[in-house]
């Protein structure tokens, strides 16, 4: 069971208020001595500075190296990614746990056939579409996501980790948004011309798509994770213009985030696409952090960052994944800092990847982000 006890079969959260008192005196706390990692991600959601700044490595499939399994292991046992994702945080370091696997899952049980690669992330096969024209969107079936394959995994997965993380480390969920689902079943190039063209066939399957995710959603709430991210990649400017965004998908992404803050769950959301729609994300989606790999599309630089949704919401980012394979340790710890200066001050910031690890890249990396912020992050800043 996870840390939140059931009355009639419901999981009793603490409320937003509840929270936001809590944090309060975790931060005076944190003036003395060593925060928990849930405490620590807690003060900073809440936009107060706690010991140090939070840090995340989002090492996904590279997880899988520390404690020797097959990928496909990885991608499809619940309690092996549990093994694996546990090893991360009790050798390498970091702030919180995520039931994260690939972005295939949700499309995997609509149907969609999957390649299981040895030494990398699982992928839809393109040569074999589920979507293959505009009619196929009506195709499209409602199932129960807890008796689908790949997406109990996933829920099964936040059972354990919600159960091993007790009251030490947050624990996030994690859905691929509608639109996405639907581009792991199509290919993006064809959805973005449908949408255009044949929009009402999309809607028609971003509805199926939405109802679904929604009880899973819910799925992945019921099990005790903290929290549920909703990756909404196609919301930047290297996907869809914000008017065409807003119309096929911040609708249906406020339906799933509103049902994860009625089960008591905080919302985060993900979005590694380059110009990210901040403000209609947050319109839509009103996520207590944000995690993302490049500035905003209405932002010019770090400081307009911090001061444009510095206090909206909290910021997770943004190494670049890049410098994770071609710079040195020292390299990424000088960036690190620089992060660290510029959106650390008051809270509200969590140092982290832009997006996953590279998953068979060396750890070395990993290590220097969890060290940059143990170095650096100590608040009071010294700016």
């Amino acid at each position: 069971m996870s840390i939140y006890p059931r009355f009639r079969g419901r999981l009793l959260r603490p409320t937003p208020s509840m929270l936001k008192g809590a944090s309060r005196l975790m931060a005076w706390h944190g003036k003395v001595c060593e925060l928990l990692p849930l405490e620590r991600v807690l003060v900073t959601l809440n936009h107060r500075e706690p010991d140090r700044v939070p840090a995340l490595t989002f090492l996904l499939g590279g997880a899988r190296r520390l404690t020797g399994i097959s990928y496909r292991d990885f991608s499809c046992n619940a309690q092996k990614a549990a093994e694996a994702y546990l090893a991360v945080v009790e050798i390498l370091g970091g702030d919180a746990l995520y039931n994260v696997i690939d972005l295939s899952v949700e499309a995997a049980d609509f149907g969609q056939e999957i390649l299981y690669p040895a030494h990398t992330t699982a992928h839809p096969d393109y040569r074999k579409p589920r979507i293959r024209t505009v009619e196929d969107y009506e195709t499209l079936e409602v199932f129960d996501p807890r008796k689908s394959p790949r997406m109990s995994t996933v829920i099964e997965l936040g059972r354990i980790l919600a159960k091993k993380a007790k009251l030490r480390y947050p624990v996030l969920g994690f859905i691929f948004g509608p639109l996405g689902v639907l581009a792991m079943m199509r290919g993006a190039q064809n959805l973005f011309l449908d949408c255009a063209r044949h929009p009402d066939k999309v809607k028609a399957g971003l509805e199926i798509v939405t109802e679904v995710l929604v009880d899973y959603a819910r799925a992945q709430c019921d099990t005790g994770v903290d929290g549920v991210m909703l990756d909404t990649l196609f919301a930047s400017q290297s996907a869809i213009s914000r008017r065409l965004w807003e119309e096929m998908e911040g609708p249906y992404a406020q339906r799933i985030a509103e049902e994860i803050r009625r089960c008591g769950a905080l919302v985060a959301l993900h979005n590694c696409g380059r110009g990210p729609y901040f403000d209609l994300q947050i319109k839509y989606i009103q996520p207590v952090v944000i995690s993302f790999a490049y500035l905003p599309d209405d932002c010019r630089d770090n400081r307009d960052l911090k001061e444009k949704y510095g206090r909206q919401t909290a910021l997770a980012g943004y190494l670049p994944t890049e410098a994770m394979v071609r710079e040195s340790p020292k390299r990424v710890m000088e960036m690190a800092r620089e992060y660290i200066q510029e959106l650390g001050p008051g809270g509200g910031f969590i140092l982290a990847t832009g997006c996953e690890y590279p998953p068979n890249h060396d750890l070395a990396n990993a290590v220097a982000l969890i060290q940059a912020a143990r170095k650096y992050g100590r608040y009071p800043l010294r700016l």
